[in-house]
C-alpha cells in the first residue's frame, strides 16, 4: 500500500507538471485558427539602403520589382541655410497603388560653423508598405531658407 501511494503521488506530480507546462502555452496555432491550414508562413530578405541624391536633389530608393517591401525603420538627415530656417521633411511612397505622403518631424543636429547650414534629423519606427517597382523619396520644404543635401535610409524587409 505505501508503495501504491508512492507511485499515485508520483502520477500526480507528473500530471501537475504537464498541466503547468500546457498553461504556459495555451493557445498552440491549431486552436488559434479554425482552419490551420490558412496560416501561411512568408520569407523575408533584410533590405537596408541609404541614398543622397546630391545637394537641392530630391532623394529616392527603388523597390525592387517583384518585390514589397516592409520599411520598418526610416533615417533622415539634412541641411538647410541660413541657421535657423524652418524645415519639413516629407517621405513619398506608393502602396497598393495610392500615393502616400509622410510628414517626418525633424530634430535639430547642429549648426556648422564654416557653412552656416543647420543639420536636422529624424529616426522612425513606422510600418509602411510600399509596392513593387516604385520608388520611396524624400523631399523637403524650407519657406525660409535653402536646402542642402538629403540623406534617407530605410530598412525593412521584402517579400
Amino acid at each position: 500500500m505505501k508503495r501504491f501511494k508512492k507511485h499515485l503521488i508520483l502520477v500526480a506530480v507528473f500530471v501537475g507538471l504537464a498541466i503547468a507546462g500546457k498553461m504556459m502555452y495555451p493557445h498552440p496555432a491549431s486552436a488559434v485558427s479554425p482552419n490551420p491550414s490558412l496560416v501561411q508562413i512568408v520569407p523575408s530578405v533584410p533590405f537596408g539602403e541609404t541614398e543622397s541624391g546630391g545637394f537641392g536633389l530630391p532623394t529616392a530608393i527603388t523597390v525592387p520589382a517583384g518585390q514589397r517591401l516592409i520599411i520598418e525603420t526610416l533615417s533622415l538627415q539634412m541641411d538647410v541655410t541660413p541657421s535657423g530656417s524652418q524645415l519639413e521633411a516629407f517621405v513619398n511612397y506608393t502602396s497598393a497603388g495610392k500615393s502616400v505622403t509622410l510628414f517626418v518631424p525633424l530634430t535639430f543636429a547642429y549648426t556648422q560653423t564654416s557653412n552656416g547650414y543647420a543639420t536636422y534629423t529624424a529616426t522612425q519606427a513606422v510600418r509602411l508598405y510600399a509596392d513593387p517597382g516604385t520608388s520611396i523619396s524624400l523631399t523637403a520644404f524650407s519657406p525660409t531658407g535653402s536646402t542642402g543635401t538629403l540623406f534617407l535610409t530605410v530598412s525593412g524587409y521584402l517579400i
